[in-house]
């Protein structure tokens, strides 16, 4: 069969939605009597199959490779580097062992999340029912093409995209790829102005499941083109950086220039003193290894598997380590409605009269409308018959009026205490024709039938009318019926889903909901769960703004209805963009997007195959209290992390601007390079323990976001105190005492070792060290240990190997004193910060306010 429109294979769902069949003929090249093999055979030869995963765009070895342009890492390998070339081979491996520890945790999980476009294979049927000159035959669901006839029926899965043909009582559950709770409806009449997935009533979708009925469709898309395969293209993406790796990036470049420049002047400036080009080359490198924070990954590692740990306790998996700092950086929860606030489930809510008054009466008639008919029993049957009534013994049925598109209403004869009673349930519209109603009454009913709309309740009417004559019924006697009342149905909330809501404001995370749905539907589940709505942004609207317009717009937007899959990563971008750390929990198929772009994907158990692929977190059960817990513990890991940095920034800054100084004044290196390497170990290893600690309330109320700003002045007064303090022991060592250089070295080793470590408790909290908060016991223990082990040193055999002596008890104790005098002025600078940078409650990084978006 010639193809007349090769070009033309292109079109979008909505155009083919509105074409008549002609001209649906025309644009995929096919009739009525379907394709030859010949012709099918050609088509996926030029087209390629019908699969949705996409091809690798790059090998794996440079994605691994990709890892290592981290700064954090770079700086790290040259550490590794310089240490190794200076005769440190221990520390050398130590290093490398983190990096690649790091970078093949890193790679692993990503190649995870690469894999879940591949995943997305699983939601396609293995066989087909297609014509092929002019026979239906099974073949594999791969092996369509456009312009093949498929015969589809309950129980099936569609294989691609296309429009509908022929169809009878078809009821489609599309709901994991528009986010309509209710199955949609499927006929094969013309659409003209379609404004969203859910609105074309004659098209399917790859991936939707057949609920009841049966049909005949021509496939329009096949493959990447289909709207699953659009959702493919875009999981086959690497996934955007989150804020918790940016900060993490921006740290490491932070670090890499500031050690860059402090140590070309401090090896310039003591190989023009001291004359010695190899000592000064050796005592920087020492001084670039010690400046390194090397176990900034390995704390960051222990402290969110400790995390991940416990949150697997709880039922909930961490399927990337990020996404636990990330849940305690979160300030916006965008949220689908359907399977994650709802249950999924359509329930049958109430039952009223024309008037609103409620009537059991009335969801009696339904359920025996329900209980009667044999037709295509739709989800809304299935809701009714869960309540149960008891139908009486002497009630049976006469007959049986099916139901039809065109009339959208089944109707049931059926014998009542001798009485022949036809009794009829549709949509309002179509059973207000049957009734013999005044247009006063006609008014109230419509009322009645808008007020329960406006709620986001799907309805149904129900009318009767009793029969004189003994049959046979035909479609003649629906006619001047008595409307009983309406039914009324929605897709429930889940039972702790208003608590978890109220959880996460109270925790300053501001929720918008992104859904298929509409937004009568979607207000009412809000009011329900207690969410307060300022604004509702259709995606129709969405697509005549542009980005800035739209940025303005969802700021202040709490309900977005009929989006597009295209639409929520749209949104989640732009609010990226604003700054915000944005977290998004989804189960379909329409939520996988949005779950890879967030910082934060969040999905539940009961998801699609393709949204526990692409999000960072699976709840293993039903219950979102889980996500207060692990935000909780986000910020938790997110605290103890920074704790690790500021104490890089107090004391190993604080070393740098004073080798700067001793530089200027010293004849003399003020510590061998062995000896600044032994003091970095020591100090790192005190702070082990730091993933154990506790934390403070205050410190897990609000969101948490990295702010280089803040670091960058802690860095600045945390790291001139301390060099205020080495400079006093400079003096007191080199004038006052007029000690050797061997003296000296021992004497600001312990000065420094024990300052280093002992300030972790003072800038651990904003309150009053171990009187108002307590550490962990594994971190004081850690850090006496090491401490105790660095003041024992220079007594031992191998200290004096290493050049030191050991010092008279004099110099030990006005060393003593100056720790004291430094631990009491950090807490006074970091009370003074508090005051003139935020409040006593926030920490020392930037407090983010309660979010109001």
């Amino acid at each position: 069969m010639p193809d007349t429109a090769s070009s033309k294979a292109g079109a979008d769902i909505f155009s083919c939605a509105g074409l008549s069949l002609p001209a649906i003929w025309d644009i995929t090249g096919s009739s009525d009597g379907g394709l030859s093999a010949k012709e099918a055979e050609r088509r996926l030869e030029a087209e390629g199959l019908n699969v949705i995963h996409a091809a690798r765009q790059e090998k794996e070895w440079l994605l691994l490779l990709s890892h290592f342009r981290n700064p954090l890492v770079i700086l790290l390998l040259i550490a590794a580097v310089i240490s190794f070339s200076s005769g440190e081979p221990v520390s050398a491996m130590i290093i490398m062992a983190i990096i690649l520890a790091s970078v093949g945790l890193d790679y692993w999980q990503e190649r995870d999340s690469r894999n879940a476009a591949e995943d997305l294979q699983h939601t396609l049927a293995n066989k087909a029912l297609v014509l092929r000159d002019g026979v239906y035959i099974e073949v594999p669901a791969s092996q369509l093409c456009r312009g093949d006839i498929v015969q589809l029926e309950a129980g099936r899965i569609i294989p691609a995209d296309g429009r509908m043909i022929w169809g009878r009582d078809c009821f489609v559950n599309q709901s994991s790829l528009t986010g309509e709770s209710f199955p949609a409806e499927k006929n094969e009449g013309v659409i003209k102005n379609g404004a969203g997935l859910d609105s074309l009533h004659n098209m399917l979708f790859m991936g939707s499941s057949m609920i009841s009925g049966n049909c005949r469709m021509v496939i329009t898309q096949t493959g990447k083109a289909t709207e699953l395969g659009k959702i493919a293209g875009t999981l086959s993406r690497r996934a955007p950086m989150n804020g918790f790796e940016r900060g993490i990036r921006n740290f490491g470049w932070l670090i890499l220039k500031v050690s860059a420049i402090l140590v070309l002047f401090i090896f310039v400036v003591n190989a023009w003193r001291h004359q010695d080009l190899l000592q000064s080359f050796l005592f920087a490198i020492a001084i670039a290894v010690g400046l390194t924070p090397e176990l900034l990954p390995m704390i960051m590692s222990v402290t969110m598997s400790r995390g991940a740990t416990r949150m697997a306790r709880l039922g909930v998996i961490i399927k990337q380590v990020t996404a636990i700092p990330n849940f305690g950086s979160m300030e916006i929860l965008c949220t689908d409605k359907t399977g994650t606030l709802t249950e999924d489930r359509i329930a049958l809510v109430c039952s009223v009269t024309p008037a609103g008054t409620a009537s059991k009466e009335v969801e009696e008639l339904a359920y025996l409308n329900s209980y009667f008919q044999t037709g295509v029993t739709s989800p809304l049957d299935t809701a009714i018959l869960d309540c149960k009534v008891a139908v009486p013994a002497d009630y049976t049925k006469v007959d049986e009026i099916p139901f039809d598109f065109s009339r959208k209403r089944v109707s049931v004869v059926v014998r009542m205490k001798n009485e022949m009673v036809l009794i009829t349930k549709g949509a309002p519209e179509e059973v207000f024709k049957t009734c013999g109603l005044s247009p006063e009454a006609i008014e109230v009913a419509n009322q009645q039938y808008t007020l329960l709309s406006g709620q986001g309740f799907r309805v149904l009417a129900v009318a009767t009318r009793t029969l004189s004559t003994t049959g046979p019924y035909s479609i003649a006697d629906e006619c001047q019926l008595q409307l009983a009342g309406f039914v009324a149905f929605l897709d429930p909330p889940k039972a702790d889903v208003k608590q978890v809501i109220d959880a996460l404001q109270e925790m300053g995370i501001a929720i918008k909901i992104l859904t298929g749905d509409n937004h009568l539907v979607t207000r009412a589940v809000c009011d329900k769960i207690g969410l307060n709505v300022t604004h509702i942004l259709q995606g129709t609207e969405m697509d005549a703004l542009n980005d800035d317009a739209l940025a303005q717009r969802i700021r202040h937007t709490t309900i977005f209805t009929r989006v597009l899959p295209e639409q929520k990563n749209r949104i989640i971008q732009l609010l990226k963009k604003q700054h915000a750390i944005v977290g998004y929990l989804g189960d379909g198929i329409n939520d996988a997007p949005a779950l890879k772009t967030a910082d934060i994907g969040i999905t539940v158990n009961s998801a699609v195959d393709v949204a526990r692929d692409a999000a960072d977190v699976i709840l293993t059960r039903k219950d979102l209290k889980v996500l207060q817990d692990g935000i909780r513990e986000g910020r938790k890991t997110y605290c103890n992390t920074m704790k690790y940095i500021r104490m890089t920034l107090s004391s190993n800054f604080g070393n740098m601007f004073s080798m700067a100084a001793a530089a200027m004044i010293l004849p003399f290196l003020p510590m061998l390079p062995a000896q600044v390497l032994v003091n970095n170990f020591l100090y790192d290893t005190s702070q082990l323990a730091i993933p154990t600690d506790t934390a403070d309330d205050e410190q897990l109320r609000i969101p948490r976001q990295w702010d280089l700003p803040s670091l960058q002045r802690f860095m600045l007064w945390f790291g001139l105190l301390s060099s205020l303090f080495d400079l006093l022991t400079f003096y007191l060592l080199y004038h006052h005492f007029k000690t050797s250089p061997v003296l000296f070295r021992t004497g600001w080793f312990m000065e420094s070792l024990a300052t280093q470590i002992l300030v972790v408790f003072i800038i651990r909290t904003d309150r009053v060290p171990f009187y108002k908060s307590k550490p962990a016991g594994a971190l004081v223990w850690s850090a006496l240990a090491c401490l105790l082990l660095g003041w024992v040193l220079p007594y031992s055999i191998l200290g004096r190997y290493m050049g030191f002596t050991q010092p008279p008890w004099h110099v030990i104790l006005y060393i003593a004193v100056l720790v004291v005098l430094y631990l009491v002025s950090a807490e006074l600078l970091k009370r003074a910060l508090l005051r003139f940078y935020g409040n006593k409650k926030a920490p020392l990084e930037r407090r983010r306010e309660k979010v109001v978006i």
